[in-house]
Formats: structure tokens, sequence, C-alpha cells
């Protein structure tokens, strides 16, 4: 079975596993795990922020993030296809007590005018405050679409200048730094918080991070015990983090190079719109050849392959550490079969 559902599926490498075996451990909640201690001191280093947490996922991540942030009835303004907006069950209003205050984007970019407006309206009692604007680079239904720096510049600018403060799900950060050749610190520079996965591209088992200042992740540490994501030998989960960051990150290369291989091929045919491939996903548009995305997914499951749909007339393809030429070869040969 080729699976190129989510880069969620990518399986640990032996060495990332060996990794595991010779970590020292501790208790995390007491901050006694070297291990962890180590993790989060490199990433924090990797994007230029004062410190790191380990968290066990990116929707943990994000909302330990909106918990340090907000208080109850504070605006959020997220892009309208987002993944806090979509696919994290709303948390950021459920437990983070944020109200969202949403952009129409365009593959997931917004533009400064529309966030300006939000963040200069006037006040009016009737209306809530925004405190906090999140970005999501790279942008998953955005068809892993990079976020320029210098919109994640502006924005932020529009945020700090009138109060706000923004946070970055950069469950995929270090595509984009590897598509860009812009060192991830760079992209991050102007942000004050950010979440990247270990579990998706760089082949962790499990866990993810986020770095901020400080007093930031003072207060995130805290809030993740709430959200019961106090960890004890969290070592097990860290040695694997600090091995992807140091040996996984130049290889998501390879990924892109395979989506992208997928992407010009479907092109080319006449029935399919593929949106712009700029890393490891690919979003086709079936709407033309009369097919549903259930209908492509079910034909492609019948040959050994899965996808994602992900509305009637869209479905997804994710490359990842695992997936090879081979794989993608075998993958654009079956989709031609099914349209026969």
């Amino acid at each position: 079975m080729i699976d190129l559902r989510s880069d969620t599926f990518s399986l640990p490498s032996k060495e990332m596993m060996d990794s595991i075996l010779n970590a020292q451990l501790g208790d995390d909640v007491w901050e006694e795990d070297p291990t962890v201690i180590e993790l989060e001191g490199l990433i924090a280093k990797m994007l230029g922020k004062e410190a790191g947490l380990l968290v066990s996922s990116g929707t943990q991540g994000n909302l330990v993030s909106h918990m340090s942030y907000l208080h109850r009835g504070d605006g959020v303004v997220l892009e309208k296809e987002c993944h806090i907006n979509l696919y994290e069950v709303g948390g950021i209003s459920q437990i983070s007590g944020g109200y969202p205050l949403i952009v129409n984007g365009d593959n997931g970019l917004m533009n400064p005018n529309d966030v300006e407006a939000i963040f200069t309206d006037p006040y009016n009692i009737h209306r809530v405050t925004p405190r906090l604007l999140c970005l999501e680079n790279t942008h998953n239904r955005g068809g892993g679409k990079i976020i320029p720096k210098e919109n994640i510049d502006t924005l932020s600018e529009i945020a700090h200048d009138n109060g706000g403060l923004v946070h970055l799900d950069g469950a995929r950060l270090f595509n984009a730094a590897v598509a860009t050749g812009m060192p991830a610190a760079k992209i991050v520079e102007n942000v004050d918080s950010v979440q990247i996965c270990l579990s998706k591209g760089l082949g962790c088992p499990i866990g993810s991070l986020i770095v901020g200042t400080e007093k930031f992740i003072h207060e995130a540490r805290r809030n993740r015990k709430v959200v019961g994501g106090g960890m004890r030998q969290a070592g097990i989960i860290a040695a694997p983090g600090i091995y992807a960051l140091n040996n996984m990150i130049d290889r998501l290369a390879e990924d892109h190079k395979h989506a992208q291989m997928l992407g010009e091929k479907l092109k080319e045919i006449e029935s399919f719109i593929v949106k712009p491939v700029d890393t490891n996903i690919v979003i086709v548009d079936t709407t033309e050849s009369q097919l549903s995305a259930s209908d492509v997914s079910d034909k492609l499951e019948k040959k050994g392959i899965l996808v994602t749909h992900m509305g009637d007339q869209l479905f997804r393809m994710v490359t990842y550490f695992g997936i090879t030429t081979e794989h993608v070869e075998t993958v654009i040969n079956s989709i031609s079969e099914v349209l026969k």
C-alpha cells in the first residue's frame, strides 16, 4: 500500500529508533529530563527564540500557546481555511476562550488590508477586541503553500502596532525553510511564538515543539499541565526530536521533488486542476473530470494507493520520508488508468 494521505504516516528510521534506547531520562514535569532540556534548547536556538517547550502534538502546541496569550472573549484573527480554524475542534474557543475573527485568504495568504481593517476597527462596545493573529506556514489547505516572509512581516507589524501578538502554526515550517533556502529563524524573526511538528516530514513517532520568550514558555508550561500534557520520562520522545533536527531537515527537499513530479504529471491530465506545488503537498480539483474526490479515492484504493479527499471535488496527496521515486511513478500510472 502506498499511503499518501498525510506526512503523519511517516515512520522513524532505525537510527531514530536507536536514539530512544540511548536517551538519558528524568521527570520532565519537574524539568529534570536532560534529553528534553537539550531538545528544547536546540529548537529555541534554531528558531532564534529565548526558550522552547516539548508538547505531545501540534494541536496541543497551538492550544497552550493560545491559552498563554488570551483572556476569555479576546478576538483571534484567523485565515478561513487554516488548521487552527478547521481541524482543532474549536479548542481556541472551547478552552482558550478566544473568539475567531475570520479573514478570507488566497490559498492561505491573507491580504494585509483585511487584517489591518480588523486591528484598526474603532472601539465599539458590541465587538470583541483583537488580541492575537495566527498564521500558518506552510499552509495545509493552500496546498503546502509557502507564506512569503514579506507577508508574515507585514501582518506581524500590523498586529504589533495595534497591541496584538502573533503566533505561527509552523507545523511544516522547515519545509518552507528548505524550499526557500531561508533559515527558519529568519522566517519567524518577527512573530512572537511558533509551533513546529516533529511527527510530520521530520519523521518522529510523536511530538511537537513551541518556542517564544522565557515568560511565554513559563506560562505555556503551566497551561500544558492544565490540558494534561505534563509528561514524565519524556526523553523517549525528545531523543527522536533531537535526531530529526540534526538529520532530517535537509532531506525534506526529496519530498518536495516527489511532490513536484506528481504535480507536473497531474497537470497533463486536462480534467484535473492542480494547485501550485510549493513543498510536499499536492491538492487536485476534480470538478472538470465529472468524478468526485471520493470516486478518485475509491478507485485508487483498489490499486493500493491511499489519498485524502478534502471536499466533494478536492483530493490531497502528501509526500514524506519513505515515499520513493518508484512509489510516485506507480501513483502517476495508476491515476492515468483510473481516468481511462
